[in-house]
């Protein structure tokens, strides 16, 4: 009689356990509503996603009150990881991105993570020994309600590695960044103010674009200038960000850019598309 209280006792803290993890497990499969999923061939990580939709951020630069406060990633084995940022913490993003940023054949995640107290910083992950792990991140901005958004990832200089352009606080006075991932750590290359790729609390995150504007081999970053009244053409080649040339515009920049060879296009304010021939941009 003795042996089945026990059991009975064991089996309502275990059920009682249980109701109360539940929750949070549900919470940390849901994924983060109009987010993304971001996909990649090889080794390391091959799927990425964020989920855990919290409302503990009160920033809404994305247009809304909700960020995320995890994300689940699939290496190319197969296995899932899911990773959950503490409470002081959220990704102020809507979609991860996948590169192979060291060469090793395998791509790293690279995502934006905000701390409530100290503003964004961009951080990257990858799968070590089997398991997901944060390899490196940048200082965070120093304040709450600053943030940074992701400008492309290419091989900005012409040595063969790529590099992540970002730019840092691209509502009061944006910076462009280009930063490299060096062993554990992300190592800034270069800077130049005055630019912007994001309207304060739109969802559209892609107002630059990577071509070749000078035709050097090497790919060249377009974005619209801090007041978004011009598009921009920024070259790293040789390692020293230099501005190419500049396009003035009717309009300011309100929607995502897209580009080839021979022109970038721009969604500007009022619903209209504008086509800038690439030779325009250079100088």
């Amino acid at each position: 009689m003795k042996r089945v209280a026990n059991w009975l006792f064991y089996g309502v803290l275990i059920a009682v356990c249980l109701w109360g993890i539940a929750p949070a497990f549900a919470q940390s499969a849901k994924r983060l509503p109009d987010g993304g999923t971001a996909r990649a061939g090889g080794g390391g990580i091959v799927q990425a996603y964020y989920v855990a939709p919290t409302t503990r951020y009160a920033h809404g630069v994305l247009g809304d009150a909700v960020e995320a406060g995890g994300l689940v990633a699939r290496d190319a084995s197969g296995k899932q990881h899911v990773l959950m940022l503490p409470d002081s913490a959220v990704f102020e993003d809507i979609t991860p991105r996948l590169a192979d940023l060291n060469g090793d054949g395998g791509a790293e995640m690279i995502a934006v993570k905000a701390y409530l107290s100290r503003g964004a910083a961009l951080v990257v992950y990858g799968v070590r020994g089997g398991e997901l792990v944060q390899i490196a991140e940048t200082a965070p901005i120093g304040r709450p309600a600053r943030w940074l958004n992701p400008a492309g990832i290419a091989d900005f200089n012409g040595d063969g590695r790529l590099e992540i352009a970002i730019v840092k606080t691209p509502h009061i006075g944006g910076r462009l960044e280009f930063w490299r991932l060096a062993g554990n750590r992300l190592s800034r290359l270069a800077a130049l103010n005055g630019f912007s790729n994001h309207v304060i609390g739109s969802r559209a995150l892609g107002l630059s674009a990577i071509v070749d504007v000078d035709g050097d081999g090497i790919r060249d970053l377009v974005l619209p200038s801090a007041d978004r009244m011009q598009l921009v053409a920024v070259s790293l080649a040789g390692g020293r960000a230099r501005v190419l040339g500049r396009v003035a515009l009717p309009a300011p920049v309100t929607g995502n850019l897209s580009g080839n060879g021979r022109s970038v296009s721009a969604g500007l304010a009022g619903g209209k598309r504008i086509s800038v021939a690439v030779a325009d941009l250079n100088g």
